[in-house]
């Protein structure tokens, strides 16, 4: 398990689809961390992503607007991210900012898959 106060991002190829995993937080120190990770996707014109939050257990702002603009940017080239297994502190975050409205949310990673 990661340190609390740090980030890593595992990805796998799963159907067709690139599954993205972040583990521990992601914050203002280290959200390069993950925007590297979607930079690296989108260079590779991988434009189906799989955010699979369950070893998630804190978000910030900048995390939150990195999420988006991935969504936005992965729309913007004909693609789409979709986002799962959120934890319940991760959900209240996505309640609150509304984030659940705007993004494609699902309770595991299979459904995810299909919604792309």
């Amino acid at each position: 398990m990661a340190n609390q106060s740090s980030l890593t991002v595992a990805s796998e190829e799963q159907d067709d689809a690139v599954v993205l995993c972040p583990t521990g937080r992601v914050d203002g120190t280290n959200v390069t961390i993950l925007q590297g990770a979607v930079r690296e996707r989108l260079e590779a014109s991988q434009v189906r992503l799989v955010f699979d939050l369950v070893e998630l257990n804190y978000i910030s702002s900048a995390g939150l607007r990195v999420l988006l603009m991935a969504a936005r940017d992965l729309q913007a080239q004909g693609g789409k991210a979709v986002f799962c297994n959120l934890s319940e502190q991760i959900r209240q975050v996505f309640e609150i900012t509304g984030f659940d409205k705007i993004l494609s949310v699902h309770g595991n990673r299979e459904d995810a898959l299909a919604a792309l």
